[in-house]
């Protein structure tokens, strides 16, 4: 495997010594680097499609600079806070511009920012400001049909053959369903005007159209978004999500956390806007409103909707419950045991937000109260004497942000929860030289403040006892080169969980990438976190004591264009993970080759990988090239080899078929999971196919 390795970095390197002419398309690699280091930071399966949708948006509607708001250019995602108000500044001295290379007279620009945002933006002449039109948005709209399945090759347990007589004594033995996830989708956009739409969703081993299930799917959502009509700003209907301040009070949806992206700390929030993904949870459902008068924007929204629970005590009369443990966020319903918990709690949720915009500062006030219909109780454990329980809880934020002579912006916010705790951030992003820009972040998470539809930033995966303090760095020291590195320092003043004792930790990450030639990009990677944990017991009741758990990553990628048809990309990756009880390591290696074909409009994405890791502990996560909307970051672990292929055919013009085959090998494994996933063997296969109607 060594040798191999050896071979294929040797071959890139030969590769890398001819220059090349078109650039490479680092507008791909920047979302996949989104989304894979969001899915490394969690255990859970994640459907990002809304982020996805943030992302890709401007891909297709290319953003006119000469009447973009500051906004806008934040939605673009791509853009520190001092090139957003030297763009807008450069602007307004100079008016519309007239060639996307202007961007190099305006500081914080050069020519890999120009190549990093060429897709996403255009240059036009701005047109008069139009009324909407209801014709015209019924005969111009765009609309998009999904249909998509995935399956498993190989049979789980959960699938397996049984006798009545033993599923009735055991009836979550099996799955209720078949083993095919299916998923559609509609949608309709007109400009970014109006949007409407449903998804559909049968995760793996949910009923459909029998038993349980007799509606058809599982999930349902719908959603309708109307945009810039008069004084209404934003109007929501159906499934929104909505994302005020720094995220202390209410963010829905998904959001970055720290990432290479070092300097992208600040939420850009958006406000109320329509809510598409499959994920059961991160949504509200009911209608919101946004109005605009003058420099002032109010926002009211209302959800009411029931989630799924973990039910502890049942009404003996009405079947209903009276008291639950806990909240459910896996999204599935598979076994009678998780059909039980399937809406078993009502949940109310109301809120607003005022906020001030001109064009230096901008200030909001938010809050948000919501109410369970029966109490949230949770077991008593050490670690969560502070966490809330009840039926009703509120809290009240003010967010900020200010800019200083183009070059200095501050941002933060301050929130309280009903029981008077509180939570703090605030941050400030600075440019020390047209090379050199900086974040500084600090956040004080008391142990006792309660906001169950918050996120914001920090190591928690909960806005809850914590206090940190974050420096980023981004450095150009030439044309070719950039240096980003940030250095985390936090502490958790309470237990957590798994953590039985106050402890502090830290995290810093150091990456250099360099583009020798338009179609060569290459970057090394190294992080290091330290974060304290329990030290094993075999005595469940018994704290041994609190122990340094460290892991520490180093990556190498490079990705190599030979034409504009034919690209390949190289990763190794090295992972330790160590306590005092033991040394886990673990080692990646992948080729990727995609091609696009010169004369049919196929694409083709392949990869075949080798992995040797000592534990799940140690393992890794890469991103795959996947169907639309699909995301696929698996993680790898133990020893093998992980191929997939990804095709995706269009036939005629507003239709493309995707169709993805993925195998996973374990050379020392002769049995894969357990539970109701276990597979007898060493491989695991699974198939994926997706169509897409345009019209």
């Amino acid at each position: 495997m060594y040798r191999y390795i050896f071979i294929c970095l040797i071959l890139f390197y030969s590769l890398c010594t001819y220059s090349q002419e078109k650039p490479t398309q680092t507008n791909e690699e920047i979302i996949e680097n989104y989304i894979e280091e969001i899915s490394a930071n969690t255990d859970k399966e994640v459907d990002l499609t809304t982020l996805y949708e943030d992302l890709t948006y401007y891909l297709n509607e290319p953003l006119n600079l000469n009447v973009a708001t500051k906004e806008d250019l934040e939605k673009l995602q791509l853009l520190s806070e001092f090139q957003i108000e030297n763009f807008l500044n450069y602007r307004k001295n100079f008016g519309q511009l007239l060639s996307i290379y202007e961007l190099l007279n305006i500081n914080g620009f050069n020519e890999e920012y120009v190549r990093l945002i060429l897709p996403f933006v255009t240059i036009e002449k701005v047109d008069p400001v139009l009324s909407f039109d209801p014709k015209k948005a019924v005969k111009y709209g765009r609309h998009r049909l999904f249909l998509r399945t995935r399956n498993v090759l190989q049979t789980q347990q959960g699938y397996t053959p049984i006798s009545d007589s033993a599923l009735a004594a055991s009836p979550n033995s099996r799955y209720l369903g078949s083993p095919w996830h299916l998923y559609t989708r509609y949608q309709y956009t007109y400009k970014n005007k109006v949007a409407w739409g449903f998804t559909a969703e049968k995760d793996p081993g949910e009923e459909f159209f029998k038993g349980t299930q007799k509606r058809g799917f599982d999930y349902y959502s719908a959603h309708l978004m109307v945009k810039g009509i008069g004084p209404i700003k934003t109007i929501v209907l159906g499934d929104y999500i909505a994302q005020f301040g720094q995220g202390l009070v209410v963010w829905s949806g998904y959001t970055f956390g720290k990432s290479s992206m070092v300097t992208s700390i600040r939420k850009r929030a958006q406000g109320l806007k329509k809510y598409s993904s499959a994920d059961e949870n991160l949504f509200m459902r009911g209608g919101g409103v946004t109005l605009s008068y003058k420099n002032f924007d109010i926002s009211a929204f209302v959800s009411k909707k029931r989630i799924d629970a973990n039910i502890t005590v049942v009404d003996s009369l009405t079947g209903e419950a009276e008291e639950v443990s806990s909240l459910q966020t896996s999204g599935l319903h598979t076994t009678p045991a998780e059909m039980s918990d399937r809406k078993a709690l009502g949940e109310t949720i109301m809120g607003g937000n005022i906020s001030f915009n001109y064009e230096t500062f901008r200030l909001g006030l938010t809050g948000i109260t919501y109410e369970f219909s029966s109490p949230l109780i949770k077991t008593p454990k050490p670690y969560n004497q502070y966490e809330f329980s009840g039926r009703q809880n509120s809290n009240i934020g003010f967010d900020y942000q200010f800019v200083l002579k183009n070059t200095i912006t501050f941002f933060g916010e301050a929130a309280m929860s009903q029981n008077g705790a509180k939570a703090f951030l605030n941050s400030m992003l600075f440019s020390l030289s047209p090379q050199t820009s900086m974040a500084l972040l600090h956040r004080h998470y008391e142990r006792n403040y309660q906001a169950l539809y918050a996120q914001s930033f920090g190591e928690n995966t909960n806005i809850i006892n914590e206090s940190g303090i974050y420096v980023g760095a981004i450095i150009l020291p030439y044309a070719k080169w950039r240096i980003s590195a940030y250095y985390d320092i936090f502490s958790f003043p309470w237990l957590k969980y798994e953590t039985y004792a106050p402890t502090k930790g830290h995290d810093y990450l150091a990456e250099v990438s360099y583009t020798p030639y338009r179609r060569v990009s290459m970057y090394i990677r190294y992080r290091h976190k330290n974060k304290p944990t329990n030290i094993p017991s075999s005595v469940p009741q018994i704290i041994s004591g609190i122990q340094d758990a460290t892991s520490q990553r180093i990556r190498y990628h490079i990705a190599y264009r030979l034409n504009r048809y034919l690209e390949f990309r190289n990763r190794i990756e090295w992972v330790e993970y160590a306590t005092e009880q033991k040394r886990d390591r673990g080692l990646y290696f992948y080729q990727d080759v995609i091609y696009k074909h010169q004369r049919i409009p196929l694409n083709i994405a392949f990869r075949f990988g080798i992995f040797d890791t000592d534990s799940y502990d140690s393992r890794i996560y890469a991103y795959e090239n996947d169907i639309l909307y699909a995301f696929s970051v698996p993680a790898v672990y133990y020893k093998g080899s992980r191929a997939y292929i990804t095709l995706k055919y269009s036939p005629k013009k507003n239709i493309d078929i995707w169709l993805k085959f993925g195998e996973t090998y374990f050379s020392n494994k002769d049995v894969i999971s357990s539970g109701l996933t276990e597979i007898k063997g060493n491989t695991k296969s699974e198939i994926k196919a997706q169509v897409r109607f345009s019209f």
